[in-house]
């Protein structure tokens, strides 16, 4: 069975239901970051919420959150492939999800710096799709 995972707003419970940004109005998350760089509407969605099949691909999506956390999630709805995953099968777009289970209340960039966290990820994401 896979496993999905979730990095970002802290504070869920399991249980809880993870709605994507323009249902909930929230403004801190990473895709109103990615659109304030540049990126489109159609490759950073706020109609989704955003699951990786890696654990350690979703920590560090939570750790670019402020005070993110990392949570074990069950997607809710049609999938689709994220579009700015470099592997397939990694990377997953939802219209919604819920929390199974909080694995780390607040993961931090604390020690590491962002480019450290871009390496991590850039590895995990190698492993992920080597293992695909």
């Amino acid at each position: 069975m896979t496993r999905y995972w979730h990095g970002g707003v802290p504070g869920r419970l399991p249980g809880d239901r993870l709605l994507p940004p323009a249902v909930t109005g929230t403004e801190r998350t990473l895709t109103r970051y990615a659109h304030v760089l540049g990126a489109s509407a159609e490759r950073a969605r706020r109609d989704r919420v955003y699951v990786a099949t890696g654990r350690d691909i979703a920590r560090v999506y939570a750790a670019f959150y402020p005070d993110g956390a990392l949570y074990e999630v069950l997607p809710v709805g049609g999938m689709t492939a994220d579009p700015d995953c470099l592997v397939d099968g990694v990377s997953w777009e939802y219209p919604a999800a819920v929390v199974v289970d909080v694995v780390d209340p607040v993961v931090l960039l604390r020690g590491r710096s962002v480019d450290a966290w871009l390496r991590l990820l850039n590895r995990a994401t190698a492993r992920a799709g080597e293992a695909t």
